[in-house]
């Protein structure tokens, strides 16, 4: 068994090269997403203002100076040019009493993205603001009038708003603050973080599944036949390739935490030690379904037309590519949940989160060690089939 470690150990600088192209290719990939859909960027809106109200110019202040849009005033042929050609993300048209009516306000956009689903938050939260003013200030204003003769409503009225408004930021309600927070996490609060974390767990699953090939490698030139005459097991010999795959999957978690921290800024918090351990722990998830893909192919032809299939495929439904809260589809939101990305993004963004462990947190990493256990069940037991067939 150590003879074989230290042999596969040795034979990794011939993979060399893949580890190097795959480490940079997250960080790259990472930095231009996260640079492009956070930091100082601010997507670009038009908006159509058919109100043309004190409420619909506070709604527009509020877009560019607190939720960092760009703001184009324009026309509705002038939107509609910049949307068709991409100079804007998206337009928003606010309608006539936009605040009083149902739908009074509408998105023009040609796809959706994390960006205008941040948008539609947004709106949506103003609205409410709008019309919890309202609420405030015809209930206040009644009673106080009734109380206080002859009192100038219009002041009365001016002021309630402008204190309900100065006082918003500092005293939200605790459940407001709770939902918010939650959904800036998810979408707008690091998105570089999750960029960094979702493009290193999918560009490590290369390096695992053909440090993993390397099995098809050995039977191939035959160098397995000498193994199995060694005193060495099967088992060892299996254990050898998984762990210098497990070795390599490290590797590019560590660099991953470390170039978060020092070249995209990323505050993993108190629990950066918990956060390298989850991810060993998707590693060997992540290599034990290498080994099970790895156990159903014939060569390594074969692995190399299925396996970018197979990972691109579980990366983007597990939310590598962008996060699963933009997503509105039950069916997809259901098969990520089959995947080991999944599972790994969450744990790791509820540590830096929470700063501890939660529920959550047990679930995920639960639910990636039964995935781990079961896929390298089945890959041995493929394989060990498949020897008996073999001879």
């Amino acid at each position: 068994m150590k003879a074989l470690l230290l042999l596969k150990i040795r034979l990794m600088k011939d993979n060399f090269t893949l580890y190097i192209i795959m480490i940079a290719m997250s960080l790259v990939i990472a930095g231009v997403f996260g640079n492009s859909m956070g930091g100082t960027y601010k997507p670009t809106i038009a908006v159509i203002d058919e109100d043309l109200s004190v409420s619909s110019s506070e709604v527009i202040n509020h877009l560019s100076a607190d939720h960092g849009f760009n703001v184009k005033l324009l026309t509705v042929e002038e939107a509609m040019t910049a949307v068709t050609g991409r100079d804007v993300i998206a337009a928003v048209v606010l309608k006539d009493q936009f605040y009083a009516v149902e739908n009074g306000i509408e998105i023009i956009q040609t796809r959706e993205t994390v960006e205008t689903y941040q948008l539609s938050n947004v709106l949506q939260n103003e609205i409410t603001l709008i019309r919890n003013i309202m609420a405030l200030d015809t209930r206040a204003t009644d009673i106080i009038s009734a109380e206080v003769p002859g009192v100038d409503v219009a002041k009365l009225s001016h002021d309630i708003k402008t204190t309900y408004v100065a006082h918003w930021d500092a005293k939200k309600p605790i459940s407001w603050q709770l939902g918010l927070f939650e959904a800036e996490n998810a979408l707008t609060g690091n998105l570089s973080m999750h960029y960094i974390v979702g493009m290193t767990l999918f560009f490590v699953t290369y390096s695992l599944m053909f440090t993993v090939g390397d099995i098809l490698e050995d039977k191939r030139l035959h160098t397995l036949d000498r193994m199995l005459v060694s005193p060495s097991t099967r088992i060892h010999m299996l254990s050898a390739n998984l762990i210098c795959a497990m070795i390599i999957g490290s590797i590019q978690i560590a660099v991953m935490v470390l170039a978060g921290q020092y070249l995209f800024g990323v505050d993993w918090g108190s629990q950066i030690l918990l956060i390298i351990g989850i991810g060993i722990l998707y590693i060997f998830v992540m290599t034990a379904l290498s080994l099970f893909v790895v156990s159903l192919m014939k060569t390594m032809a074969q692995l190399g037309a299925v396996s970018p299939i197979v990972l691109t495929g579980m990366g983007m439904l597990g939310g590598c590519m962008w996060p699963l809260e933009i997503i509105t589809s039950k069916a997809l939101l259901t098969i990520a949940n089959f995947t080991p990305h999944k599972w790994a993004i969450s744990a790791i963004e509820g540590i830096v989160v929470t700063g501890k462990i939660d529920q959550a947190t047990i679930t995920s990493v639960s639910v990636l060690l039964i995935m781990g256990i079961a896929y390298l069940i089945m890959g041995e037991r493929v394989l060990y089939f498949k020897s008996l067939k073999d001879n």
